[in-house]
């Protein structure tokens, strides 16, 4: 994926998926937890469905490998401004090592060059909740459905700021049930369905 500087950055959706149950357990469980799904990190949970998002910790140190990936790649966008999959990866790391504004701006500069990049909308969106911006989070979740209809962690991260930060319920179910109708099959990894969801949320 590194061997050279213009490599396809590889998507994020295996890491997603790989981590949906963990984060999502309680969308199954009354919705009693709420972290969004992105890459291998996820924002900060609530008690509450209506809690307001406690302050971000401050971000840890990234370790030496990561902090050096992170130089590298910092150089490299300055030197090759137009290459979006190193923005991308760039992106990436900083979401990986919690710098949610710096995650947002690097998407920025890859969604510029290449607006049709559904993954990184998601992840942009990940970003914009941990800090508390769910309107602009919303919006990259839809910009990333418009490309994919069927995008499942799009859906789901959609259905969750709509549940938990905008006390939207009914707004939740009709991503939900979207969804559905574009993706009957879509499933987390321990085998809920998004009819399931669909029962859970609306009480069923």
């Amino acid at each position: 994926m590194r061997a050279n500087s213009h490599a396809p950055v590889m998507s994020r959706s295996a890491a997603i998926l790989g981590i949906v149950l963990a984060l999502l357990v309680g969308f199954f469980l009354g919705f009693t937890v709420h972290g969004l799904v992105g890459g291998k990190a996820a924002p900060t949970q609530a008690s509450q469905p209506t809690a307001q998002m406690p302050p971000p910790s401050a971000a840890p140190e990234p370790n030496p490998a990561l902090a050096d990936r992170i130089k590298a790649l910092e150089k490299q966008t300055q030197l090759e401004p137009a290459n979006s999959a190193a923005w991308t990866e760039l992106g990436n790391l900083y979401f990986d090592t919690h710098q949610p504004e710096q995650a947002i701006k690097a998407y920025e500069k890859s969604l510029t060059l290449d607006p049709r990049q559904p993954d990184v909308l998601t992840d942009q969106g990940v970003m914009y909740r941990e800090i508390g911006q769910f309107d602009k989070a919303l919006n990259a979740f839809d910009k990333a459905l418009a490309i994919t209809p069927g995008h499942v962690i799009a859906s789901f991260n959609k259905s969750i700021v709509l549940t938990h930060d905008k006390n939207d319920k009914a707004g939740a179910l009709a991503v939900l049930k979207a969804l559905a109708l574009k993706n009957p099959n879509a499933k987390l990894p321990d085998g809920h369905t998004v009819t399931e969801a669909i029962q859970e949320l609306s009480g069923k």
